[in-house]
């Protein structure tokens, strides 16, 4: 009896220890998240996307987005994340991406806890499951989701750690569930939804359920990407097989249809996968995904098939940012590879010694603090990379910020630097400075860097201030010189460091203090 009273308390304080945690880490990443998009760190790329998605909802449009091609279409023919129309009541109460941010602070952490309850049901014991639920929540590749943009696939992360859970404690409704709601999150889940339907059967012999389970997934997958997405998609297909689209033309080199990447992979197995392996460092990605937790995962690989799905869409993929630590593109896989290495580390008794359960744990987590150190994206940690290197952390808004929201009307279209440009997505007709240049309203610009990486200029590499700009900050500076001397915009207005030209009357307008300006930043940026 005493014995079964000192577990429970050993329990209740590892759960109230884990609750103190996620809070601290969800008050972190909602503090980051607001800091990043007041700060010019947001992107209309993404977060202004799915702002505008969710206000088009507002104004009779759903899914609204008019930046990817310069023309107004529906953001299902881009990616499948119905998801996010579980904002639109929250956008009616407040028209805010605060939601966003607040959602995607909340969700990471939270999964933490059916991590948690998972190891405490695979080990039995409390201390070795808080460590397990510790080490997802320092996983780097988790650190390095919450530090972008809000991206619907980081709702789907609790719900999948939650079918882990209600897998193991053979709680079927509980697993349904939780997959169809991830299903919601992003178009290839389905394949996930397979891997549970598979791992149910391995786990627990029982064929009906998991063939639902399969045929579930199935029927997502090639409905979405065969009909769904290519009604709503300006090339009739799905983009990222569409072929000239830069960086969203991910799998063209595969085939120009999934009939075709279906019969490139099977006819060309080993090609292939030299291919991604080798040329494209397939397998770094896939040690960065095993090696901060011990390569506990490959002992408990059986686990592993639900995060198939997304390890095959970013081994494949000809842009390398999916494959990389620092991206966002791999948090589904956190409580994938977690839960694996949970139920590896048991299997270890099978390979080495009584006790290596415990030990096993500390060393996942001691190499994941290790990685998630030295790739802490956030800010400069002493020896770390401080990925996005923000000018500023503290402070939210400028003097002028309220000012320049009220001088440009819902109403004009506008074209607007990349880093504002989430600031400004409740309207029909938003799109990335230079695209409309002469032909919108307004344009909108923000002379200054939001990163103290104003020397990196290659709008490619991820975190520079060229990859913030959308474009070469050489080439955005010239642009901004010709802009001055054109009368299409007669009426220029400068609220240090807002720049805001529009059709209308001309003002006058003290050009010496925006070229002074343009010639600083020229220093600057060199």
């Amino acid at each position: 009896m005493e014995i079964m009273e000192g577990r429970l308390k050993n329990e209740r304080v590892s759960l109230f220890a884990l609750l103190v945690l996620i809070a601290f880490e969800a008050g972190c990443f909602y503090y980051y998240g607001l800091s990043r998009h007041y700060n010019y760190l947001s992107s209309i790329n993404d977060l202004g996307h799915f702002d505008q998605a969710i206000w088009g909802f507002l104004v009779g449009q759903p899914f609204l987005n008019t930046d990817i091609f310069n023309i107004p279409i529906n953001r299902m023919g881009l990616h499948f994340d119905p998801v996010l129309a579980l904002f639109v009541p929250l956008y009616y109460i407040a028209p805010t991406v605060k939601w966003l941010i607040l959602a995607q602070s909340l969700a990471l952490p939270l999964a933490g806890l059916p991590i948690y309850f998972f190891a405490l049901r695979i080990t039995q014991f409390s201390s070795v499951a808080f460590l397990w639920a510790c080490v997802y929540l320092c996983s780097p590749f988790l650190l390095s989701a919450a530090s972008w943009d809000f991206h619907p696939v980081a709702l789907a992360v609790p719900f999948i750690a939650l079918a882990y859970l209600a897998l193991v404690n053979r709680k079927y409704v509980l697993l349904l569930i939780s997959c169809l709601f991830v299903l919601l999150c992003k178009e290839h889940f389905g394949l996930l939804v397979i891997g549970f339907g598979f791992l149910w059967f391995y786990r627990h012999r029982e064929s009906k359920r998991s063939a639902i389970l399969i045929l579930l997934g199935a029927f997502h997958f090639w409905f979405v990407l065969k009909f769904l997405m290519p009604a709503f998609s300006p090339s009739g297909k799905h983009l990222m097989i569409s072929e000239g689209l830069g960086q969203l033309s991910r799998y063209s080199w595969l085939g120009s249809s999934f009939e075709e990447i279906i019969k490139s992979l099977i006819s060309n197995p080993v090609a292939t996968a030299s291919h991604v392996l080798i040329n494209m460092n397939g397998w770094y990605y896939l040690v960065l995904l095993v090696l901060p937790l011990f390569f506990l995962p490959i002992l408990g690989s059986a686990f592993l098939l639900p995060g198939l799905a997304d390890i095959f869409a970013n081994l494949l993929s000809m842009n390398p940012m999916p494959r990389s630590i620092t991206s966002y593109h791999s948090v589904s896989l956190v409580p994938v590879v977690v839960a694996s290495a949970i139920y590896g580390s048991q299997r270890t008794r099978c390979f080495f010694i009584r006790g290596m359960t415990r030990k096993a744990v500390w060393a996942a987590l001691v190499i994941t603090l290790l990685f998630s150190w030295k790739s802490f994206p956030f800010f400069h940690l002493p020896g770390g990379d401080g990925f996005w290197a923000p000018k500023r952390v503290v402070g939210f808004h400028d003097e002028n910020y309220a000012r320049v929201q009220a001088l440009i009307p819902q109403h004009m279209s506008l074209s607007v630097q990349a880093n504002v440009g989430a600031h400004f997505t409740h309207r029909e007709q938003v799109f990335k400075y230079p695209d409309k240049v002469n032909q919108v309203d307004v344009v909108l610009l923000r002379l200054d860097s939001p990163t103290t990486l104003s020397s990196r200029h290659d709008p490619h590499a991820v975190a520079s201030l060229g990859h913030h700009l959308q474009m070469d900050p050489q080439e955005y500076l010239n642009s901004i010189n010709r802009l001055l001397i054109d009368d299409f915009y007669p009426k220029k207005i400068w609220l240090d460091p807002w720049l805001i030209l529009m059709k209308g009357p001309e003002t006058s307008i003290e050009s010496d203090v925006i070229k002074q300006k343009l010639s600083k930043l020229k220093n600057e940026w060199q």
